[in-house]
């Protein structure tokens, strides 16, 4: 890439980031047009999963929104997008394993032991609110999407994301499944 088209990049990156933190919904749009597909490869290429791709890219989006008011002048923002990506991946694949491991049973006691695992996963997430409830259910153990959910519930996926990651976070406080 040429020098003047990495000012160019650097500038337009930046700018979108600003109005972003200003709340600007068109911002956002536009940074997911111009970055979406990127995060997407990105992802594919650390996790060889197309279907943890679309949750890894909600959940770089989700945190750009949320954190670009912190944001200072990024001078690399491929760079520093790929760093993002690939840390939220990462994350994404070690939760993937973590909670796979908590339904791993072996074939002969499935029935018993599926029904003990999800009562036991049911039970630890009694504390919760019924829409945090709700969401860790869906996807948790029934493999909805963020996206998929935020349709379900009629909410911003945002919001979805927002209550998903707030519940996960009380869960780390009181019961050591996440």
């Amino acid at each position: 890439m040429k020098e003047e088209d990495k000012n160019l990049h650097k500038i337009k990156f930046n700018s979108l980031i600003k109005e972003i933190a200003k709340g600007k919904q068109a911002a956002f749009d536009a940074f997911y047009s111009a970055y979406g597909r990127y995060v997407y490869s990105v992802t594919v290429s650390v996790t060889k999963s197309s279907c943890l791709a679309d949750e890894v890219v909600d959940d770089v989006l989700f945190k750009i929104w949320q954190n670009a008011s912190k944001l200072k002048k990024i001078e690399n923002p491929l760079g520093w997008l790929y760093i993002v990506t690939t840390n939220c991946a990462k994350d994404r694949l070690k939760a993937e394993k973590a909670f796979s491991e908590i339904f791993d049973i072996p074939q002969d006691d499935k029935n018993i032991e599926d029904f003990i695992t999800k009562e036991t996963f049911l039970s630890d997430i009694s504390p919760l609110s019924e829409e945090e409830q709700l969401i860790l259910i869906l996807y948790h153990i029934q493999g909805l999407t963020f996206k998929m959910i935020a349709k379900e519930l009629k909410k911003p996926m945002s919001t979805v994301t927002s209550i998903y990651y707030r519940a996960k976070e009380k869960l780390k406080q009181t019961v050591k499944i996440f």
